[in-house]
């Protein structure tokens, strides 16, 4: 695909389409969509975005990063545009400073997310820049350390983090793919910032993107949200993972279709932790989340029968609505499709991936190896 400009509408598309990927995180659609309707409120233009493939990036030039880091439950109700452009801001004047200066002349997304994928998209808009249709990680991960961009091995050093009055904390680590440090520097700098803060940094160029990362993940994300939005008007909401399978868009698999019938979350240390129980006509099953979704199970009374683990992705919407749910949207009594998708192959490249994963299962009784999709 060469360059081309999103609308509005498939701007909103790819919010949608993104929450689902997301996996329970990455900030819910609706964060998303306020977003964006908080620039337009701003800005007299309607919004339309230059969409660029890697490879149509310039030589010498490179793309940032810019997302919202923090536990999701504390996005809710907040104007999130200063926190990310005083972050991208702040990485801009660094990358001028450093011995060999870089040129951020691009904007890349972190993840997939009803949020934090439109944050940088909202960082083009702002600047003008062309947004690169690619991504950090092709779902949504819990931690610096879990993103695609560490473990495919990009440089994660300098970043830039700011809250929404401007302060700041620049920093370097002296090992510039240091991901687990800059985890703990920025994840106790989000604490300090009231759980929530823009985050910016990966500096990536053409070779690195193209390399190491999903590519064509925007576009992606705007097709998943095109079918779902057809599938609502056409009163078909209830079957979202079926024609997203049917038409080839998605490969994955529907789980169940029942009752959230129990959900418990608490804040810690920056994350929401918990579970999300569904019960069906014929099967219970039982999501572990840390932000995000890490491990499916079926219940079979009080025992607990691992079904698929992270990097694919587990996820579910809302089948009276056809809305992609995150786990800060999450409630009992929501009647939700529970599905699982097959992740980007850019998670194989590195057979040590799933290492990075383990003190996140772990946290949720699970020291067993990946169980990956293409198993099921």
């Amino acid at each position: 695909m060469s360059k081309r400009i999103m609308n509005e509408q498939q701007i909103r598309d790819m919010i949608c389409g993104a929450t689902l990927l997301g996996g329970g995180g990455g900030g819910s659609m609706q964060n998303g969509l306020d977003l964006l309707d908080g620039y337009k409120k701003t800005h007299k233009e309607t919004p339309s975005v230059t969409l660029i493939t890697a490879d149509e990036m310039k030589d010498g030039e490179y793309a940032a990063v810019t997302a919202g880091m923090g536990a999701p439950t504390a996005i809710k109700n907040i104007d999130f545009s200063p926190y990310a452009v005083n972050a991208f801001e702040a990485l801009k004047k660094m990358a001028a400073k450093l011995d060999q200066p870089k040129s951020l002349n691009y904007s890349i997304a972190v993840e997939m997310g009803g949020f934090n994928t439109f944050v940088p998209m909202m960082i083009s808009l702002v600047n003008g820049f062309a947004f690169v249709d690619a991504d950090g990680a092709g779902r949504a991960v819990p931690a610096l350390d879990t993103l695609l961009l560490h473990i495919n091995g990009c440089d994660t050093s300098p970043l830039a983090m700011a809250d929404g009055v401007n302060n700041q904390v620049n920093f370097s680590t002296a090992d510039p793919r240091n991901a687990n440090l800059a985890e703990e520097i920025g994840r106790h700098t989000c604490i300090a910032f009231g759980m929530l803060s823009g985050l910016s940094g990966w500096m990536v160029n053409k070779e690195e993107i193209a390399r190491n990362l999903p590519n064509g993940s925007i576009t992606y994300a705007e097709n998943i949200g095109r079918v779902i939005r057809e599938c609502i008007t056409a009163g078909q909401n209830d079957q979202v993972f079926e024609r997203l399978f049917a038409e080839g868009i998605v490969e994955g698999k529907v789980v169940c279709k029942g009752k959230v019938t129990k959900f418990e979350t608490i804040l810690e240390k920056g994350f929401d932790r918990g579970v999300v129980e569904v019960t069906a006509k014929d099967s219970k099953w039982v999501v572990d989340f840390q932000n995000e979704n890490l491990l499916l199970s079926k219940l079979d009374g009080d025992k607990k029968i691992p079904y698929i683990t992270v990097p694919d992705i587990i996820c579910m919407y809302e089948v009276t609505t056809g809305t992609p749910l995150t786990n800060a949207d999450a409630k009992e009594g929501l009647e939700v499709a529970l599905g699982v998708l097959k992740v980007s192959d850019a998670w194989w490249k590195n057979p040590m991936m799933f290492e990075v994963w383990k003190p996140f299962l772990e946290r949720v009784g699970y020291t067993g190896g990946v169980l990956p999709y293409r198993d099921l």
